[in-house]
């Protein structure tokens, strides 16, 4: 796949792929095994889905150049590298996928734009907030990245059970097309503070969240 982008900062590296090959050539890229192939697809049944599938795995290849195969899903259904010797995180969205991986927790949300945001901003931004990001020029870009945000800190958590309103709190930022902030999970047990590193193009937003 034709890396678009490869992040390097201090506390993550990151890749992202625009997904032009088809799904038997990604599957030829992973040498995936016939009979574990045609049980994924039963799995993954719809085409797009299991060409993320595919792509996500070559993308986890390549970052940490190792096989597929020492990925696993933990008891919560969150993905690992077997030896946990880094944290990792996936996400997709149309044919644009990233992989990421870090020392510390990592969430990342990878969005192309979409309407739906501004119809269900009301169950992920508190009134108060959402009231405030209305008066902004770059309204839809907040909603995008407000988004973006809270869905990387919920992988970044990764224990499920998160109130995006009631128990994500992001900082105030000014829009950028490159920025950061910091955002807090905030639950009666648990309570951590993540860096965020954003960007906005003109195809997708990108969120990514490590635990500080």
């Amino acid at each position: 796949m034709p890396i678009l982008l490869k992040y390097q900062q201090s506390n993550f590296e990151l890749l992202i792929w625009q997904i032009i090959e088809s799904s038997s050539s990604l599957e030829q890229q992973l040498q995936l095994p016939k009979n574990q192939s045609l049980l994924l697809q039963k799995k993954y049944s719809h085409s797009e889905a299991w060409q993320q599938w595919l792509a996500s795995r070559c993308g986890l290849q390549e970052l940490f150049n190792t096989s597929y195969l020492n990925f696993q899903k933990n008891k919560l259904g969150k993905l690992e590298l077997i030896d946990q010797s880094f944290q990792l995180s996936i996400s997709h969205s149309g044919n644009y996928i990233s992989v990421a991986k870090s020392k510390q927790p990592i969430g990342i949300d990878l969005q192309v734009p979409s309407p739906k945001l501004e119809r269900i901003a009301a169950k992920y931004i508190a009134p108060k907030v959402l009231s405030t990001l209305k008066n902004s020029p770059y309204y839809i870009d907040y909603l995008h990245l407000y988004w973006g945000i809270k869905e990387a800190l919920f992988k970044a958590y990764g224990q499920g059970q998160v109130n995006f309103i009631q128990h994500l709190h992001i900082s105030p930022f000014a829009i950028s097309r490159q920025g950061t902030t910091t955002a807090k999970i905030i639950k009666p047990a648990f309570e951590a503070t993540y860096k965020v590193f954003y960007e906005k193009t003109s195809n997708y937003y990108l969120c990514v969240v490590t635990k500080v």
